[in-house]
């Protein structure tokens, strides 16, 4: 055997005999994403592709006729998002308030019926009345509702909460929502909820007007980047930004303990590599640069752990939770702690998700009290809105701004 066949052979060795124990040349095992994810549960972000079914329901009660005047914000963000929809897609106009009422004829006819002001006639909006009526039997098209929020039913607040379970319901495990609002232009009567009365606007003034998209995950990037781009104010979950997060280390700041060992980052995907030491530990320190302050500061951990022995890796029991991550002052890094008392050799894999929080334009479109004209640019109760059904999706696996992996083996 020659000196140069034998360095190859011990170079290939020295990556395989690695690879059949569990760490596959310096990890676990794992190759991609995806790979990561199922570990976790997690169904991995598909190819986006345009929907072909989109049901667009126009709020009809008489709040909304203000916004309705000759060449209004509220007919060129209808008309501007309808003319964004594939041509080969199927389109179906509805008008709701008290009920869910589909609209009739092709679709100039029923765009030429929700462009008459007189279609904005309805003595309550009821959000429920969609999913009611109509969208909880039709699991494959995107839903769009145009409206601006205001939940008017005689027990409005109880009917957030209905309407933040039926979504979850519809939504299952593989959806996505947004949230998108505008400033338009309003003059017309607006129905106090607060306390029994109306106010009326003047002309020149503004009202939120919002579109509600939701449907399948794998529509959602299609949304963002046809709609979302209509609406300067957006909130979306069912899908995670664009990772820009990397393990660390910082003078003042270090990964801990000294015995764990940082062995690389992987550039093509979110996930770093440890090696551990035997030894006691409490609590694993890391450092992420690429940090961004819309990503909040709650983490969600799990993890799993495979042995020498297992042929796959196990969530483990009782080892999930959150913790506060601390920021850097220039907002770059962050740093967390994550408990881990394992003491068995193996492989462990730790997803990191940064919890969604709701925008600082959620809160500042939002009042309490909507008896004022100064408060005609907001919204009544939108923060409670959005909080009921942020509370039912507390779980969901994509409420997360985004997601990152640790893979430590402890030798």
């Amino acid at each position: 055997m020659s000196f140069r066949f034998f360095a190859q052979y011990a170079v290939i060795t020295l990556c395989v005999v690695p690879l059949l124990f569990l760490t596959g040349c310096g990890n676990c095992g794992l190759d991609t994403l995806s790979d990561y994810e199922k570990v976790f549960g997690i169904v991995g972000d598909v190819d986006p592709i345009p929907p072909k079914n989109f049901n667009v329901f126009i709020d009809a009660s008489a709040s909304m006729y203000g916004y309705t005047a000759k060449d209004s914000k509220f007919h060129d963000i209808i008309n501007s998002v309808i003319s964004r929809i594939p041509q080969d897609s199927s389109i179906q106009l509805y008008g709701f308030g008290l009920d869910s009422v589909k609209l009739q004829g092709d679709l100039r006819k029923m765009l030429h019926t929700v462009s008459d002001r007189r279609f904005y006639t309805q003595g309550h909006t009821d959000l429920c009345k969609p999913f009611e009526m109509h969208i909880q039997d039709d699991p494959h098209s995107v839903n769009l509702i145009f409206t601006d929020m205001v939940q008017s039913t005689k027990y409005s607040e109880q009917d957030m909460v209905s309407f933040a379970r039926i979504l979850k319901k519809y939504l299952g495990e593989n959806g996505f929502l947004s949230l998108m609002a505008i400033q338009a232009d309003y003059h017309g009567t607006y129905y106090v909820e607060k306390v029994p009365g109306k106010l009326t606007v003047p002309e020149g003034s503004n009202r939120p007007l919002y579109c509600l998209a939701f449907g399948n995950r794998k529509y959602s990037q299609f949304i963002e980047d046809k709609i979302g781009i209509l609406f300067p104010n957006t909130f979306e979950f069912g899908t995670t930004t664009p990772n820009k997060l990397r393990c660390t280390d910082n003078i003042d700041y270090k990964n801990d303990p000294p015995t764990m060992i940082h062995e690389k980052n992987r550039m093509d995907i979110p996930v770093s590599s440890f090696n551990l030491k035997k030894g006691y530990t409490e609590a694993l320190k890391f450092t992420l640069s690429g940090y961004d302050e819309k990503y909040g500061n709650v983490l969600d951990y799990s993890i799993a752990y495979k042995s020498k022995a297992d042929s796959s890796f196990q969530v483990l029991d009782g080892k999930t939770g959150n913790v506060l991550a601390d920021t850097f002052p220039d907002n770059d890094k962050v740093s967390f702690l994550i408990p881990f008392s394992n003491k068995n050799t193996g492989c462990y894999l730790i997803r990191l998700t940064f919890r969604k929080t709701l925008p600082r334009w959620i809160s500042e479109f939002s009042t309490d009290d909507d008896t004022k004209f100064d408060n005609m640019d907001k919204t009544y109760k939108l923060e409670a809105w959005m909080n009921f059904i942020m509370n039912n999706f507390e779980d969901y696996k994509y409420l997360a701004t985004t997601q990152y992996y640790i893979e430590l083996m402890r030798r």
